[in-house]
């Protein structure tokens, strides 16, 4: 995983092929810990390089939600692709419970009017 500080408070994280969506608690910690330290306030989770999000992934994304809410963090996810979509489309029960963004500057716009 690749976390940039992108100023305002704000966190970019792009995963690398190597996560392990299974093994939440090889991440976790450290992330947190990492978002914590920077005083992060929203952290945008860059899905560009992930074709697919299958039912372990999207676990992932709630464990990490989830996380990032108990310390005060917004996570949004930005620039998925149009496959992944429809087939995270196709597994939802619910909403998700975190914000999704077309991209980031998006996304920040959008932090900054509401």
């Amino acid at each position: 995983m690749h976390l940039t500080d992108i100023g305002g408070g704000d966190m970019l994280l792009e995963p690398g092929e190597g996560l392990d969506p299974t093994d939440p608690d090889a991440y976790l910690a450290p992330l947190l810990h990492c978002l914590q330290e920077r005083r992060a306030q929203r952290l945008f989770y860059d899905l560009k390089e992930l074709p697919l999000i299958d039912e372990p992934y999207y676990d992932w994304l709630l464990t990490l939600h989830a996380n990032c809410r108990l310390i005060g963090v917004e996570l949004i996810a930005v620039n998925m692709q149009a496959p992944a979509a429809f087939a995270l489309a196709l597994q939802l029960k619910a909403l998700p419970p975190f914000v999704c963004a077309q991209d980031v500057e998006r996304a920040r716009r959008r932090a900054e009017v509401s």
